[in-house]
């Protein structure tokens, strides 16, 4: 019923006339009026709740009360389904596991309504029963194809040696450097090791001083092939492959390993493990140790090289206790997994995404793009404080096994074979007058 009609009805009997008379016309001005007003206050009414806004700046003033600010491409309706969810959070409070779990399904579930996408097949839609939060965050049986979404606390993070890649992984004999393992718990460490021309790269051994763990590689790692040291799947246990062949009989281990403390058959592990990382500073150094029956003459030494034994450098190294610099004998990679401290991690799959044409014709606007900006942005708002917050989108990923073999064009003859034939003599060392020129070293 409008304002002129309820006023005709409050007129007496007589002034109830048709409505083209002249009380009816009166009246009809401040009807208007009077209609104009009541929409104006049901437009204000409105702009005072989230779900009846209907227009844009009228929203952004609101979720300025909350200090929530509008991304650049979202629209009203977008805005409104993570505004929702986010103030839901907060009032939670949005600190713990459950809180966090909440919002993304919640703004996962919004937003796919809204859009009319699916950004993860599985989890229901308006046709089909949805699953509810607790369901969405853990694999269902019935639904082998399902991708659960997890929130993963305290991640792991693979970490690589900032060291050793500032100098291309070259390293010399008796290279020292340190790592940090800023982690929560101790780990334990994984080798690449490309071998060098001439068979420089003859048993090598990385230790870690600070634990006394030694891991080595009884053979010689030939030139451009490259010998990676990983874990097997236990605890500690070290697997190794060289170009995809599997050399794992030929690793050993060492624990309470000390420089210049010489180790015997008897010391070795029972089977390789992988050295340990403790917490905070690791001190490491690289080693070659000549073993019995592996070729490596003049690669390596016999002797295990003591703490005082450095590589000589000018003003630095002292006298006795140093050796001339060889150059790089090896190209060393090194990785680890942290346990990153006061941390948590949203992951999300996004292995099939389906939106409809009408949202995709500009090529600027891609609607599973745009939500993971909404989402990783949010989440790095609504933590604790001092506490790292990350999404990742898992996708789908298909991998081919590919090898690079590389092999030289020359041939190297090893110091180990000397001539052989008639007429061909050796001699070793020399003194002057006595021995033959050309087939002796002076001393």
């Amino acid at each position: 019923m409008n304002s002129l009609k309820r006023m005709l009805d409050a007129l007496p009997p007589p002034y109830a006339v048709a409505g083209d008379a002249l009380v009816t016309r009166i009246l009809d001005v401040f009807a208007m009026e009077a209609d104009a007003l009541a929409e104006d206050i049901e437009r204000v009414r409105q702009t005072h709740w989230v779900d009846s806004i209907y227009r844009l700046t009228d929203l952004e003033k609101l979720a300025a009360l909350m200090n929530v600010r509008r991304f650049s491409w979202e629209t009203l309706p977008t805005f409104r389904a993570r505004l929702k969810a986010l103030i839901v959070a907060r009032l939670q409070g949005a600190l713990g596991v459950r809180e966090i779990r909440q919002f993304v399904y919640d703004y996962l579930t919004r937003i796919e309504d809204v859009l009319g996408c699916v950004f993860l097949p599985g989890l229901g839609s308006s046709g089909r029963a949805r699953l509810d939060v607790d369901a969405a965050f853990r694999p269902q049986p019935e639904r082998p194809r399902f991708r659960p979404l997890s929130l993963v606390e305290n991640p792991e993070k693979l970490r690589r040696s900032a060291t050793l890649l500032a100098r291309s992984g070259r390293v010399p004999y008796l290279f020292r450097w340190e790592e940090q393992n800023r982690g929560l718990s101790p780990t334990t460490a994984t080798f690449r090791i490309t071998g060098f021309s001439n068979g420089r790269t003859a048993v090598p051994l990385l230790v870690n001083r600070t634990t006394g763990d030694l891991i080595g590689y009884r053979d010689t790692v030939p030139l451009g092939r490259t010998l990676a040291i990983s874990a097997d799947g236990t605890e500690r246990g070290a697997t190794a492959t060289l170009e995809g062949e599997d050399v794992s009989s030929r690793l050993f281990s060492v624990q309470g390993f000390q420089l210049g403390v010489p180790f015997d058959p008897p010391d070795l592990d029972p089977a390789p493990l992988l050295p340990r990382m403790v917490r905070g500073l690791n001190e490491w150094v690289y080693l070659s140790v000549g073993l019995f029956d592996v070729r490596g003459l003049d690669r390596f030494f016999f002797a295990i090289a003591d703490e005082a034994l450095r590589e000589g450098a000018f003003d630095r190294t002292t006298f006795d206790h140093s050796l001339f610099p060889a150059g790089p004998v090896a190209r060393l990679g090194m990785e680890w997994l942290e346990t990153e401290p006061a941390s948590f991690e949203v992951r999300v799959p996004r292995y099939l995404v389906v939106e409809p044409r009408t949202l995709t014709a500009d090529p600027r606007s891609r609607p599973y793009r745009q939500f993971e900006e909404g989402l990783g942005a949010t989440i790095r708002e609504i933590h604790a404080a001092g506490v790292r917050a990350e999404v990742r989108f898992i996708p789908f990923l298909e991998t081919q096994r590919q090898s690079v073999r590389m092999r030289s064009s020359w041939e190297f003859l090893p110091p180990h074979d000397g001539p052989v034939g008639e007429g061909v003599s050796v001699e070793l060392g020399a003194r002057f007058g006595e021995t033959g020129l050309g087939r002796a070293r002076f001393n």
